[in-house]
């Protein structure tokens, strides 16, 4: 092999074995999205007040809290958007008489107190409410934390609606927890997107509590 054919091969060889050049300065590399065990989706125009809004006086805003209240089937109708969770097969949020605002069921739930969860700073807890003996260990902690938000209990948007993932979650002999992330839209001048991320606990009394992430 002549020198000139040598150092040709070398340089072949040379290329076959290169390695993949770094990125470029000031690049990074993207963080592959945590799992998540299930996505909920929150949109206004499916919420409990775009439903009462539907039915009578018109509210003018959220509600800041859920009244427990004795169920009559003969003057109240279960909300629609909440329909789907039930204790002993009653649902748990219903309208009252006068259709002004929702309520729950008195039998399982004590009054509900809405957190913000997209203003709640890390590392504090709020209190919502508690299951009652007769609704400890008959709902599943995810059944009753997505009902929550679905009520907007746990606010989790201001405007628009959001989307969520459960990220994590426990659940034994110690009570339940489910941690949350996402993003909340609303709009101002313009649109915004803002992520939020959160805790919800249940404890065997039955206790919820949201914590900020």
């Amino acid at each position: 092999m002549t020198p000139r054919v040598a150092l040709l091969a070398l340089g072949l060889a040379a290329c076959g074995t290169r390695a993949t050049p770094p990125p470029p300065t000031g690049e990074v590399a993207m963080k592959p999205p945590p799992s998540c065990l299930e996505q909920l989706t929150v949109d206004h125009g499916r919420s409990v007040l775009t439903e009462q809004r539907s039915l009578g006086p018109a509210a003018f805003d959220f509600q800041q809290r859920f009244a427990a209240a004795d169920i009559d089937r003969d003057t109240q109708i279960p909300v629609a958007a909440t329909a789907a969770y039930q204790i002993g097969q009653t649902p748990l949020l219903w309208w009252n008489a006068a259709r002004t605002e929702a309520v729950v069921n008195a039998a399982v739930l004590t009054e509900l107190r809405v957190i913000d969860a997209t203003n709640l700073a890390a590392g504090s807890t709020e209190a919502v409410g508690q299951l009652s003996e007769l609704g400890v260990g008959h709902i599943a902690g995810r059944d009753l934390v997505k009902f929550l938000i679905a009520a907007r209990v746990i606010a989790t948007y201001v405007h628009i609606g959001a989307e969520l993932c459960i990220v994590d979650e426990q659940d034994g002999p110690g009570g339940y927890q489910a941690r949350l992330t996402g993003e909340h839209t609303y709009f101002t001048n313009a649109k915004h997107v803002e992520p939020l991320a959160f805790t919800v606990t249940v404890d065997p009394a039955g206790v919820i509590a949201v914590r900020g992430d």
